[in-house]
C-alpha cells in the first residue's frame, strides 16, 4: 500500500510540464510572497503566472523551429533574463481608482527570480525538455 502511494506521488511530480514546474518554483520561492500579515497562495500564483511561462516555452520551441543555433538561443535567453530581471518599478492602483496610484518598487530578488525562471523555461522549450 505504501509503495503504491509513493509511486502515485512521484508520478504526479513527473507529469508536470516545464512551464508548470518553473511557475510553481517561482511562486514558492518569491520572497515577496512571505510576511507576517500577508497570506499567500503559491498554487494560485503559479496558476496565474502559467500563461506567461507557456508563452516563453512556446517562444523557445519556435526559436528551434526557425533554426537558431544553441549559441543564438542562449543569447536570446540571456536577453529574456535581462529584460525581466530588471522589472523593478511600476505603479499600483487602489481599488482600480485612477486617482489612487502609488509608486511601487518591486523586490530585486523577486525580479531576478522571475527573469531566471523565464530564461530556463525558454531554454527548456528550445531544447525540447518536457
Amino acid at each position: 500500500m505504501l509503495i503504491t502511494a509513493v509511486i502515485i506521488a512521484l508520478g504526479g511530480c513527473a507529469a508536470k510540464t516545464s512551464p508548470e514546474r518553473h511557475s510553481i518554483y517561482y511562486a514558492r520561492h518569491d520572497p515577496t510572497m512571505m510576511g507576517g500579515n500577508y497570506a499567500s497562495s503559491p498554487d494560485a500564483t503559479a496558476k496565474a503566472n502559467l500563461p506567461a511561462y507557456k508563452q516563453i516555452y512556446q517562444q523557445g520551441q519556435d526559436a528551434k523551429t526557425k533554426g537558431l543555433t544553441p549559441a543564438q538561443a542562449q543569447t536570446l535567453a540571456d536577453e529574456i533574463y535581462k529584460v525581466n530581471a530588471n522589472v523593478t518599478s511600476g505603479t499600483e492602483t487602489f481599488m482600480n481608482l485612477k486617482e489612487h496610484k502609488t509608486q511601487i518598487t518591486r523586490d530585486e530578488r523577486a525580479s531576478q527570480l522571475w527573469g531566471q525562471t523565464l530564461k530556463e523555461t525558454f531554454l527548456d522549450g528550445f531544447n525540447g525538455v518536457k
